[in-house]
């Protein structure tokens, strides 16, 4: 048997996955830069960062002992998912937003609209060993997915020093954050307006997309200020000017699924935090000692005619605040409990064996590559010129008329890096013989489920029967329990009328599916 100190001072590599995404914003910040710095100053752990079309991607999470997805919805992982419970390796899904409930203004809406990409995301979720998520409310929702799960709420890394309060000057309310939140403000907006013009020193300021900002529009010019949204770190230093933080939050699914990392930046900022009592704030507050809890407009304004009459209460709830996320919420202090819980599900798999690779060289190996941004035993992977025109061909490929310029930067991306598969799948559809992408993309990869079932649709439109269940054939041979072959497959075969054989193959759909469908 191997004793705890020799697991718990093993090395571990630890490599987070997750769609590209804008570097410098909060999300990407609070789920994994900041976690994967944290864990990497502990001993032994190294952590590398990157995208889901990184060019070292494969290489990557094969050699990981934990693999980390995050709101990753790609079938050419499952294989790779199977490979790595073979080698006794630990992969985990985060899943950081409700997806089941992904509104209208979120780019990924019609993306998860489509049920196939649902089930896609459950099918994935539930094959890896574990899951964890950013808030209790959506392992309430998805834990059925898996046997194992962990919640790791967002941490504050950085504590700004403690404001000092004038209370002689205007009152400055303020608000900031993304264009999502444009339902969430339109319904404070007319009554606040109302309210700062019956009081003379109070102003509003924000910072905010325009549209939001055109919400406040009747309120006078001299009674408001606007700041452009930017990075997270221009975000903390409009917090620096204001007094009292608002976080209005309509009762919607993907609401109620977001964390409370709104209130942990107003609290370390030194800002008193006025917040709609829903569920990312109601266990975290302390309703008139570290911030304040309205239900409704008429709510938040009673609170704020209390601290506009009694302006030393402001900044007493606002340091008492502080003092919570100092002595609760701090990234390193929780890091812990993230490599504890891999650690654990890693003895359970038996990982432990002395035969695994040294999670050193691995990372030492990717630490020089270009891209490679490296802190210590924390390595993030940039985008290069590779990725960066698979991006401007995927972007270029959702405009019409634009299939050429697409096809051009796949062109050029396959040029850059030729034994990569993506440019031939991502410019399939971009190109003038589909078929023949597909085809190279499979020489280079027959493990992709993506290419495969793309191939086998292609040639159904072409009316090649035969060459199409091939291919779904295929697919299914590489990952037997995904779903889709055997649903094209029995589509295909319905259409040719064997009908049962095309039962069957739905019936196995359902029996598959079924799992996924949730309590």
């Amino acid at each position: 048997m191997h004793s705890n100190k020799i697991v718990d001072n093993s090395t571990m590599l630890v490599v987070q996955v997750e769609p590209p995404q804008q570097e410098d914003e909060g999300d990407y910040y609070y789920r994994t830069y900041a976690p994967g710095l944290a864990m990497a100053q502990e001993e032994g752990v190294y952590v590398i960062n990157l995208t889901n079309v990184h060019r070292h991607k494969e290489d990557i999470m094969g050699k990981a002992d934990v693999l980390i997805l995050k709101n990753i919805c790609d079938a050419d992982i499952l294989p790779l998912i199977k490979e790595r419970k073979q080698q006794k390796r630990l992969t985990v899904y985060e899943l950081a937003d409700d997806i089941c409930a992904v509104p209208p203004w979120n780019p990924t809406h019609f993306f998860y609209k489509d049920q196939e990409n649902l089930l896609l995301f459950k099918r994935l979720a539930g094959y890896c060993d574990a899951m964890q998520f950013s808030v209790p409310e959506l392992q309430r929702l998805y834990s059925y997915l898996t046997p194992c799960s962990a919640v790791f709420l967002n941490q504050i890394t950085n504590v700004p020093s403690e404001r000092n309060y004038e209370h002689s000057k205007d009152i400055i309310v303020g608000w900031g954050g993304s264009h999502g939140h444009l339902e969430d403000m339109a319904q404070i907006a007319e009554p606040l307006i109302d309210w700062i013009i019956s009081r003379d020193k109070v102003k509003l300021s924000l910072m905010c997309s325009d549209p939001i900002w055109s919400l406040f529009e009747r309120l006078p010019e001299m009674r408001k200020q606007r700041f452009k949204t930017g990075s997270l770190s221009e975000y903390y230093a409009f917090l620096k000017q204001i007094d009292i933080g608002l976080a209005p939050l309509n009762n919607t699914g993907f609401n109620r699924s977001r964390s409370d990392v709104k209130f942990l930046e107003y609290a370390i900022s030194s800002v008193a935090p006025v917040l709609q009592a829903q569920v990312p704030y109601a266990e975290t507050v302390k309703h008139g000692e570290t911030g304040f809890l309205f239900e409704d407009t008429a709510g938040m304004l009673n609170i704020l005619d209390m601290l506009a009459d009694d302006v030393a209460y402001i900044p007493q709830v606002a340091r008492a605040a502080r003092e919570y996320v100092i002595k609760e919420r701090l990234q390193q202090v929780h890091s812990q409990e993230r490599t504890a819980f891999y650690r654990t599900q890693l003895r359970m798999l038996n990982n432990y064996n002395g035969e695994k690779a040294d999670a050193g060289s691995i990372f030492e190996a990717f630490a020089d590559i270009e891209g490679a941004i490296r802190d210590g035993r924390y390595l993030r992977l940039t985008s290069t010129r590779f990725e960066n025109l698979l991006h401007d061909g995927l972007v270029l490929s959702q405009v019409e008329g634009e299939k050429v310029l697409a096809w051009s930067a796949f062109s050029e991306a396959s040029r850059a890096e030729p034994d990569n598969y993506l440019p031939y799948l991502f410019g399939a559809s971009c190109s003038k013989d589909t078929a023949g992408c597909l085809d190279q993309a499979v020489e280079i990869n027959p493990h992709s489920l993506k290419s495969w079932i793309l191939m086998g649709e292609e040639y159904a439109r072409q009316g090649d029967i035969v060459k199409s269940i091939q291919c779904f054939e295929s697919a299914a041979e590489i990952f037997p329990d995904y779903e889709i072959p055997y649903m094209r497959t029995a589509a295909l075969l319905q259409k040719l009328g064997h009908k049962e054989e095309s039962m069957s193959l739905f019936d196995k759909c359902k029996a598959l599916t079924l799992p996924l469908q949730g309590p």
